[in-house]
């Protein structure tokens, strides 16, 4: 396997594994910027840490 097609493999296996929390909802405005609207849900992995220290957002 190459390093590219490991990295897509562990990338899926830790989404398949984790919970989705939705922290945004589609359609509310971003708290820093009210025009901003989102589009679709934000969710995060939940357990997870990401490098800002922060759970990944997908």
């Amino acid at each position: 396997m190459t390093d590219s097609n490991e990295f897509w493999h562990k990338l899926d296996r830790l989404v398949a594994t984790s919970n989705l929390t939705i922290d945004r909802p589609k359609g509310t405005s971003h708290p820093r910027y009210p025009s901003f609207i989102y589009p679709l849900d934000y969710r995060y992995l939940q357990d997870t840490q990401a490098g800002d220290m922060a759970n990944i957002d997908v």
